[in-house]
């Protein structure tokens, strides 16, 4: 009795596992696919590297699929846009920003290096907040743009990939 309580379970743990696989499945299938022409991916790209460029270190993400959302663009590439600020690359984005922004506002760069920049971060917000404009406009027109390149590509080799049509018959 034992050990059929125990088939049983098992069981049930399978086909739950199964039925979560089938849904996550289907989640990616309607998140990839989701307002997903080359414009909407190059423009939910531009939105998601927009926002990982701005100071709310931490929020990139969630700020990305608000703004997605609330421009009905595509969520899961805005998302990925939002990863361009990475704890390998934020030193240097942060470093761009501050220093276009210095340069833009007074001239002179700041006496800055990017082993540091983090650890000045406050006393750089005002500089930080106006740099992530340029430098995040900068970064998303390029990265949006080889983002629509590549949606473009891809289209196209799926519409090859694809059967024509069939035509209807005419009935007699």
């Amino acid at each position: 009795m034992r050990r059929l309580s125990a088939v049983k379970r098992m069981s049930r743990a399978r086909r739950a596992l199964k039925k979560t696989r089938r849904l996550a499945k289907l989640l990616l299938r309607r998140a990839r696919t989701e307002r997903a022409s080359p414009k909407e991916v190059g423009h939910a790209v531009f939105i998601g590297v927009f926002s990982g460029c701005s100071p709310a270190v931490g929020l990139h993400g969630w700020i990305a699929i608000g703004l997605a959302s609330l421009l009905k663009k595509n969520r899961l590439y805005a998302w990925i846009g939002s990863r361009v600020s990475n704890m390998v690359v934020l030193p240097f984005i942060v470093v761009a920003e501050v220093q276009s922004s210095r340069l833009l506002r007074t001239g002179h760069l700041a006496p800055i290096t990017r082993d540091h920049v983090l650890d000045q971060a406050p006393a750089l917000m005002l500089d930080w907040i106006l740099g992530s404009i340029v430098v995040g406009g900068a970064l998303g027109l390029v990265l949006g743009a080889l983002a629509y390149a590549w949606a473009l590509r891809r289209e196209k080799r799926n519409a090859v990939a694809a059967p024509p049509p069939a035509e209807p018959t005419a009935a007699i």
